[in-house]
C-alpha cells in the first residue's frame, strides 16, 4: 500500500517529461524567390529528396513533403508573393535546425 502514496509524487516528475518528449521541435526558414510557381514546386521536390527526405515523399499542390528518419520536411511555395517556406519537425533541436538549413541550401 505504500507505493500508492508514492505514485502521485512520482507522476509529477515522470509525466511532464513524457509529455514534453512527445512534441516535435519545429524549425522554419524563408527564402525569397523570383521564379514561377511551377519552377518552385519542382525545386522543392528536388531539394526535399536531395536532402534525404525521400521516405513517404509526397509532391503537394504548392510544394513537397517528405520524411527522413524521425524528421519530416514541408516546403511551401508562394511564388506570387516571392517566397518559399521551409519547415522541419523532429525530436532534436539541433538536428531539426541543421536539416532545415540543409533543405534551404539544396533549394
Amino acid at each position: 500500500m505504500n507505493y500508492l502514496k508514492v505514485l502521485p509524487i512520482l507522476s509529477i516528475f515522470a509525466f511532464p517529461a513524457m509529455a514534453m518528449a512527445q512534441y516535435p521541435i519545429i524549425f522554419n526558414h524563408v527564402k525569397y524567390i523570383s521564379i514561377s510557381q511551377d519552377a518552385c514546386i519542382r525545386r522543392a521536390e528536388i531539394a526535399a529528396k536531395d536532402s534525404g527526405f525521400d521516405r513517404n515523399f509526397e509532391p503537394l499542390a504548392n510544394g513537397a513533403f517528405g520524411v527522413n528518419g524521425n524528421y519530416s520536411v514541408s516546403i511551401r511555395c508562394e511564388a506570387k508573393r516571392g517566397v518559399v517556406f521551409f519547415a522541419v519537425a523532429g525530436p532534436n533541436n539541433q538536428t531539426s535546425s541543421n536539416l532545415v538549413k540543409r533543405v534551404q541550401k539544396a533549394f
